[in-house]
């Protein structure tokens, strides 16, 4: 591998998203891992192109950042997991050169975050971005050098959850923020538009081997993680790639990089020049100002218009809600939560501890899930420990299946805390309350129907419920009773879509043992509200 990756290095790297695709790949320790390494190398064409793909072809440079004290805005977590479901498929149907390209892109949104001026925007930034990375381009090698030379080394652990890889972005991102402000503060632009690598003093070089360590180790070990996901979700080895050919087509191709390499050089030194020129010139940059910093300038100030919007749609839901009482305290205390913590921990947010509404008379009691909720809640204590459901309904929101703790947060602040609260009101009235794009009604009904479910069946894990609920089997009523054998197949067909994948976490679905004992539970009426 090393010959091959010195090839490449010389011949095809002509930004840093292509260095940190390649210096990672001999990180990658696991057996999986290496032999999805061995299909990236030999798909090297792909792989690259994918790695730089976001800049050049998708242009969706929104999606690029997380503005760490902007409550992690951006869309670098959903976009990566999107193309992870898409390499997937691609492994899956034996479609290893579109499977480079997809984990190329991966690359691309896992480690943009991590370059400090993604993770913030200022006036000062907006003019110095594009000279800062031209300056990190062509200074990398001395950066990676630092690195390698430095005796300590990254510990890059990726958490257990399903969200685990947007989860690392994030993380990274905070981590690389606080090297914001030495960044843009300690670069010389007066040195840099002379000679791009001279803007970078010593101390600044350092912070920035540091993150490139993260980068580079961060990115080996998520390959490692895709490949053993991957793995155990085909129940099969990736197979091994023959690497010989891809050595010689590389080392065929060199003349032509170079020269392509040297075009892409010149043109980017034009746009830095163009930039500095007019700033000097007119104190501003406008006309020549970066696509990737215009996009999103203008994308901040849609979310804005967006967040006003939302307010309002909250203030108006709220007048109209006369015949439920708003715990003013609660909403207040949620609120600044939010405020002091928003940008503390990306993954674990805290929200406010809940509280039982004091008045039940003002909650609706004729509700299907509230009913189902409270008569798992009232079960009688003596009952053994494995008849017991593994939800109630006075537990957190946080606890039911697909609530992780971002979004139990953002219910937590419109004043749902608890899973009878989230099951007391409608799925339109939550949705509207929210006002986000992507928690639409429907969503939101199907999160009911699994924590309703969860409060009904006794000792069921989280991501057995998602299944059912998947399968169309929403009620206890549904499951007990039924043919055990025909749910086991349903169960099966939803575990191979992705959204089942992704419940699974890479394990595996029920056995048909487990659903027998499912449609043996005793089957019990619907109680009706009085």
């Amino acid at each position: 591998m090393s010959l091959l990756l010195t090839i490449l290095r010389a011949a095809h790297c002509r930004s840093t998203h292509h260095f940190f695709a390649l210096d990672a790949l001999p990180l990658v320790q696991t057996a999986a891992g290496r032999r999805l390494a061995g299909w990236l190398l030999k798909h090297h064409g792909r792989y690259l192109t994918g790695a730089k793909d976001p800049d050049t072809r998708f242009r969706d440079f929104q999606n690029h950042v997380v503005h760490v004290e902007d409550g992690y805005w951006g869309g670098a977590p959903r976009v990566a997991h999107q193309w992870y479901d898409r390499m997937f498929r691609y492994v899956r149907d034996g479609r290893y050169s579109d499977a480079a390209h997809a984990a190329g892109v991966i690359s691309h949104y896992f480690t943009d975050p991590i370059q400090p001026l993604h993770t913030a925007q200022t006036a000062r930034e907006k003019v110095l971005h594009r000279p800062i990375e031209w300056s990190i381009t062509l200074s990398y090698d001395d950066i990676y050098r630092r690195w390698l030379r430095d005796e300590s080394r990254v510990v890059f652990q990726l958490s257990e959850g399903p969200q685990w890889l947007g989860e690392a972005i994030l993380h990274a991102a905070k981590f690389a923020h606080r090297r914001y402000n030495t960044l843009v503060d300690s670069y010389r632009l007066d040195l840099g538009a002379k000679d791009p690598p001279a803007g970078l003093d010593d101390p600044t070089r350092d912070v920035l081997a540091d993150l490139f360590g993260i980068a580079i180790t961060g990115w080996a070990r998520a390959l490692e993680r895709m490949a053993l996901e991957t793995e155990l979700a085909l129940g099969q080895p990736i197979p091994k790639a023959n690497l010989s050919l891809s050595a010689v087509m590389a080392a065929i191709q060199t003349p032509a990089k170079w020269w392509i390499k040297r075009i892409a050089d010149r043109d980017e030194q034009d746009a830095v020049s163009a930039l500095i020129s007019e700033f000097t010139r007119t104190g501003q940059v406008l006309e020549n100002l970066p696509a990737e910093i215009d996009i999103v300038d203008r994308v901040m100030r849609i979310r804005r218009d967006e967040q006003i919007w939302k307010q309002r749609r909250i203030a108006q839901a709220e007048s109209k809600q006369t015949a439920v009482a708003i715990d003013e305290t609660t909403t207040t205390e949620s609120a600044k939560s939010s405020a002091g913590q928003s940008a503390a921990e990306p993954s674990t947010i805290p929200f406010p501890a809940h509280r039982l509404e004091s008045n039940d008379a003002t909650r609706p009691v004729d509700s299907d899930h509230t009913v189902a909720a409270e008569q798992a809640d009232r079960r009688p204590r003596e009952v053994s420990e494995n008849s017991r459901p593994s939800l109630h309904a006075g537990d957190d929101l946080v606890d039911a299946p697909s609530i992780g703790p971002k979004t139990a947060h953002r219910f937590a602040e419109i004043g749902v805390q608890t899973v009878a609260q989230f099951l007391a009101k409608s799925p339109e009235e939550l949705a509207g309350r929210l006002a986000t794009r992507w928690m639409t009604a429907d969503t939101i009904r199907t999160w009911q129907h699994q924590a309703s479910l969860m409060c009904e069946m006794p000792k069921m894990l989280a991501r057995e419920i998602q299944l059912l609920v998947g399968a169309g089997y929403v009620t206890m009523r549904d499951i007990a009773g039924a043919d055990a054998s025909e749910l086991h197949q349903e169960i099966e067909a939803f575990a191979a879509t992705s959204a089942g994948r992704r419940y699974l976490r890479g394990g595996s679905p029920p056995s048909i043992q487990r659903v027998i004992q499912w449609t043996q539970l005793p089957q019990k009426p619907r109680r009706r509200a009085a």
